[in-house]
């Protein structure tokens, strides 16, 4: 078992995927993407799942309640964004994004760009 964040933890061998979910510490993480990135093997799948700021009419109104509720979480969870898988997106290729619940939440999924992957040979 490992038991370490996504900035610090030591990985060995190569994956074929990741999936963040509600895990905006990684997903939103420069720091974190950089150390498990070069673990995943070309076209590794990548998901992402979260909570994110709204843009449509109605969602707009629980923006605040959203950013409330951010605040009582842990210290280092970023504070949310209309596009928390901007990071991902530079490591993906043609990420796919999907909102749901009034674009309060996301779903980004897609695979590894080509030259982002796996490095520690």
């Amino acid at each position: 078992m490992i038991e370490a964040t996504a900035q610090d933890v030591h990985l060995t061998g190569t994956f074929n995927g990741v999936l963040m979910f509600a895990a905006a510490d990684v997903y939103a993480s420069e720091e974190a993407l950089e150390n498990i990135f070069p673990y995943l093997r070309e076209n590794a799948r990548v998901v992402a799942f979260g909570a994110k700021l709204s843009r449509h009419r109605v969602g707009r109104i629980l923006n605040p309640v959203l950013k409330m509720l951010f605040k009582l979480t842990f210290s280092t969870t970023p504070k949310p964004d209309y596009e928390p898988w901007r990071m991902v997106a530079k490591r993906v290729e043609k990420l796919d994004i999907e909102e749901y619940f009034l674009g309060l939440m996301f779903l980004a999924s897609g695979c590894v760009a080509m030259g982002k992957g796996h490095t520690n040979e």
